[in-house]
């Protein structure tokens, strides 16, 4: 049985980077269950998916954050939402979607949610013909404005955010210090290390990063988490369908309803419909 995943945050004060570690076998496997794509889509779903989940690190309690990516070219719909717990959905559309674009033109839209009913913080970026693996950083840098590059496995469920402090945060005397991508180049081969090994137990992970020299910081746990409900269902059917109530339910008293994100289906009346 596949342990459940986490996100793991270390920090490498001297040189004066965070390192967040997506341990995510569980979550791919359970992506499998919930949308039975193959091929190509999949494995971009699969690379998108772990890419931007690492954002969960930079959630304050309580908060949600949601990730759409509208492309135009090629035609798709990605939606990952995910919060502070570290509860997540997500869906690609169409479903029979199987192609690995190697560029997007669309946009992609970032919403945070606050607790306490604050107005959400939105931001939306333009896709010219941007390269694929570049989608997910320009998010971090872009909408999050962090010095962030996240680095995806080939070899295991698995991904690797670096992310660069300003020096006030960390010793002063970094203002010579390795930029992102010298620092990813020099931690190269420790990141390749890490994917390979495949780990899922909690204490061996930390020991790989501590044996390294990071500060272990704490980890929270990933996993799918659907908020639906029936009476969901019924409001969703309510609001978008109440003029043409006889037409969707055709002589019958009841509809089945399915979840894109979880898949799971429910029986809504005709009556439970029209209910004021």
């Amino acid at each position: 049985m596949l342990s459940a995943s986490r996100l793991y945050s270390f920090l490498d004060h001297k040189n004066g980077f965070n390192i967040h570690f997506l341990e995510g076998q569980k979550l791919i496997h359970d992506l499998v269950l919930l949308h039975p794509m193959q091929g190509s889509g999949f494995a971009y779903f699969r690379d998108t998916f772990l890419g931007i989940l690492p954002i969960v690190f930079f959630l304050k309690p309580g908060e949600s954050l949601g990730v759409y990516i509208d492309s135009n070219d090629p035609y798709f719909r990605l939606k990952i939402e995910t919060n502070s717990a570290g509860h997540t959905r997500t869906l690609l559309l169409p479903e029979e979607f199987n192609y690995f674009p190697m560029k997007i033109t669309g946009n992609v839209r970032v919403t945070k949610i606050f607790p306490g009913n604050k107005a959400p913080y939105t931001s939306v970026m333009e896709l010219d013909q941007v390269n694929t693996k570049d989608v997910v950083n320009k998010i971090f840098n872009d909408s999050y404005q962090t010095n962030s590059e996240v680095i995806v496995s080939d070899i295991a469920d698995q991904s690797i955010m670096v992310t660069k402090l300003p020096s006030l945060n960390v010793n002063s005397n970094l203002d010579d210090s390795d930029s992102r991508k010298e620092y990813i180049k020099k931690n190269k081969a420790f990141f390749h290390d890490i994917f390979e090994e495949g780990l899922t137990d909690i204490e061996k992970i930390v020991k790989a990063f501590e044996d390294k020299g990071f500060g272990y910081l704490g980890s929270r746990q990933i996993d799918f988490f659907c908020p639906c409900s029936h009476d969901r269902m019924v409001m969703n059917l309510r609001g978008l369908y109440s003029g043409d109530v006889d037409e969707i339910f055709a002589d019958k008293d009841t509809v089945e309803v399915k979840c894109d994100y979880c898949r799971k289906t429910y029986q809504v009346s005709k009556s439970e419909v029209l209910a004021s």
